[in-house]
């Protein structure tokens, strides 16, 4: 499925996803996702599409779309998935 290029990044419970990089060592990173309130956003809540990839996974669903958003005003990105059967946002 083909994310949006823009969308509102709150849930349903007006909160968001952040993705949080993290340093494992000096040569191995990865990041992590945390659920964020969505007041912390104060320059907005729409993010623009940076990347995606449609054959991610969301708890047990393994059809499903993550998109990474960048949000202004915020540092850090924004994950959001979509159920590829559905079209329909997951979280």
């Amino acid at each position: 499925m083909q994310a949006p290029q823009t969308i509102d990044v709150l849930d349903r419970h007006q909160g968001f996803t952040a993705i949080i990089p993290y340093r494992r060592s000096s040569y191995a990173r990865g990041y992590n996702t945390l659920w964020r309130p969505g007041k912390l956003l104060k320059r907005g809540t729409t993010g623009n599409l940076q990347e995606s990839d449609e054959h991610s996974f969301f708890q047990l669903n393994d059809d499903v779309t993550m998109a990474i958003y960048k949000v202004p005003g915020y540092p850090y990105r924004v994950a959001v998935w979509f159920d590829n059967k559905t079209g329909e946002r997951i979280a």
